[in-house]
């Protein structure tokens, strides 16, 4: 299972002359010599703020890229890889949430998809889950039980 990367988003106008380490460390552990690296995104008004571990972007700035290839007002892009959910939902062109959640197995992984549905609440049933990854044809088969669509982009 990899580490789950240390990010969090700050819309564009909070950050504007301030330290982004201060927002990172806001909300997770951060050494004293981690660097520090920020992504805008455009299209969202945000800041992808993240410790730069040498690694690369993290995924969830794909997942946030790949809601403008989503259908419907509801969008909702996944990616579930190596013990690791990065999730992002948008109604239009607002972005709810983009988070990433430790998920050892694709159960956790739909737990926590379902668990942000409901605080969004969002009916499962109306939507369709856009992933990233081609998902097994039981994970597949589990997420058409809840929802009305599911693509991979």
């Amino acid at each position: 299972m990899s580490q789950i990367p240390k990010c969090t988003l700050v819309p564009t106008r909070y950050l504007a002359g301030k330290d982004p380490r201060c927002f990172l460390s806001e909300v997770t552990d951060l050494p004293e010599d981690a660097r520090v690296a920020v992504v805008h995104i455009p299209s969202y008004e945000a800041e992808l703020v993240y410790e730069d571990t040498g690694a690369g972007v993290p995924s969830l700035l794909g997942v946030i890229a790949a809601l403008t290839k989503c259908s419907g007002y509801s969008k909702i892009a996944a990616l579930y890889a190596d013990g690791c959910l990065s999730l992002a939902v948008a109604l239009g062109n607002d972005l709810q949430l983009a988070n990433v959640y430790e998920a050892p197995d694709f159960t956790t992984a739909e737990y926590f998809i379902f668990a942000v549905m409901k605080c969004l609440q969002l009916n499962p049933e109306v939507s369709v889950i856009s992933l990233l990854n081609r998902p097994s044809a039981q994970e597949e088969m589990s997420l058409y039980r809840y929802f009305k669509g599911v693509e991979t982009i």
